[in-house]
């Protein structure tokens, strides 16, 4: 359930907003560094006064101690008197006690009868109170002697540090809590905008995007992410809805033929019948054939093969392709050359490799001039890698064309009237994308020129670094 506050409310929205948690970490981290300078800035200023007054008193004392060692407890009574006549502060305090613990000089009523350092807090005199830090020490003599200096200038600079501490905090506690506020209503919107645009995304604005600006942020990185994902997720829409209609119109044909051989089966005699049978289950393997095309692409572009990727020939691969399909070039009177390098070797799928070459020669083959030449070649590239070419000198393919023919379904108005699904250039670029292999169409003069650029494969036995 959600947190709730004083008699079961919940709480405000804003208490669970990351705005309202930057400005109080903001205000928090404000305070606690304007609080460590005061401390530090208290420490080095009053513990220099306190440091000061002590050497004052110190030093005085030992003044005293060396009359004391010249003239004695006389000659210390005197400079005492001396000193108390020519202080005109009155900060001031010197006590001199005779062995037995007489008086013989000085203006403390009250003093310490231990050697050292000590706190003392007189009463009466101009002043309620008067603190002094007081230290005392043994004459040669017996006598004791006290010298004392009063603390009200260390106690003044304490409050006007603390005066000032108090408003330097204030001045903190406002400023962090307005850039607080700021940063947080800043957090707010950014958050505000991309709720927004990815709210008009899940309505249906597919094409809305999250703003950002270029070289930002984090905020503006993490934009840019899911923009690119919004992208990919718009081009997959498409691809699905390019993919329905093609499926609709491509199969409408087939299925029509299909049910009017099924409509002569029945109405027709006995051998007409068998006919008409024997060519709807040609139409149903046909269609099959279209979708058993359609589930390979979509394992090909699902990138599982990938766990099966391995060193092979591909020297070995391209030689079997250009040989099975040596007699269809036959059966209409075309040459088919090869030129393959040999001991060539691949990284990848050695059965989706070989059909993603097969679909390219008997594309060549299918659609090459009857009578005319289709050359099969694999050559060595630079760097270790290798490129594979399919040229015929058929119609080719127009420069406009070019990027849809790997379309699925996609198929040029010449070749609509002979068999084929449109799925083979859609399975080898699917088949190339999954092992980084490049595919170029370029004009044969006459005819169509289609280059695999195979990078090299990895020098031990795993996948490409």
């Amino acid at each position: 359930m959600p947190p709730a506050g004083e008699g079961g409310r919940r709480r405000p929205g804003w208490l669970r907003t990351t705005a309202f948690r930057v400005t109080l970490l903001h205000l928090a981290l404000t305070l606690l560094g304007t609080a460590a300078l005061s401390g530090v800035a208290w420490w080095a200023t009053i513990g220099f006064a306190a440091r000061q007054l002590a050497a004052d008193v110190e030093q005085e004392a030992g003044v005293l101690q060396r009359a004391a060692r010249l003239g004695g407890a006389p000659s210390v009574a005197v400079s005492v008197e001396a000193r108390m006549a020519a202080d005109p502060t009155g900060t001031g305090y010197y006590l001199l006690a005779a062995p037995d613990g007489g008086r013989l000089a000085g203006n403390l009523a009250q003093a310490p009868r231990a050697a050292g350092w000590s706190t003392l807090r007189l009463q009466g005199g101009p002043q309620p109170e008067t603190e002094v830090l007081a230290f005392g020490t043994r004459l040669p003599d017996g006598a004791f002697l006290v010298v004392a200096r009063g603390l009200a200038p260390v106690r003044d600079l304490e409050a006007r540090l603390l005066g000032a501490a108090g408003w330097v905090g204030g001045a903190a506690l406002l400023l962090g809590l307005l850039g607080g506020i700021a940063m947080g209503r800043g957090v707010a919107r950014r958050a505000a905008a991309m709720e927004a645009a990815l709210a008009a995304v899940e309505a249906g604005d597919i094409g809305r995007r999250l703003p950002a600006r270029a070289g930002g942020d984090e905020f503006d990185r993490l934009a840019g992410r899911i923009n690119a994902t919004l992208d990919r997720l718009q081009d997959l829409m498409a691809a699905v809805r390019q993919v329905t209609d093609d499926i609709a119109h491509d199969l409408r044909t087939p299925l029509s033929r299909l049910r009017q051989r099924l409509e002569a089966a029945a109405s027709g005699r006995e051998t007409d019948a068998r006919r008409a049978v024997g060519d709807a289950i040609k139409e149903c393997d046909r269609i099959l054939g279209v979708f058993e095309a359609l589930l390979r692409i979509a394992q090909v572009e699902g990138g599982g093969a990938r766990a099966s990727f391995k060193r092979f020939d591909l020297s070995g691969v391209v030689e079997a392709v250009a040989e099975v399909y040596g007699p269809a070039a036959e059966e209409r009177r075309q040459t088919l050359e090869t030129r393959v390098a040999p001991g060539v070797a691949a990284w990848g799928d050695r059965e989706l490799v070989t059909q993603m070459l097969a679909n390219l020669v008997e594309n060549a083959v299918r659609h090459g001039r009857e009578g005319g030449r289709v050359e099969v070649a694999l050559e060595g590239a630079p760097g270790g890698g290798a490129v594979v070419t399919v040229a015929d000198d058929g119609a080719g393919i127009p420069a406009a064309e070019r990027g849809r023919v790997f379309r699925r379904f996609h198929r040029l108005d010449a070749a609509r009237s002979s068999l084929g699904t449109g799925l083979g250039l859609a399975l080898a670029k699917a088949v190339a994308d999954l092992h980084e292999m490049a595919i170029e169409l370029s004009d044969n003069a006459p005819g169509l020129r289609v280059a695999v650029s195979v990078p090299p494969p990895p020098r031990q036995d795993g996948p490409p670094r």
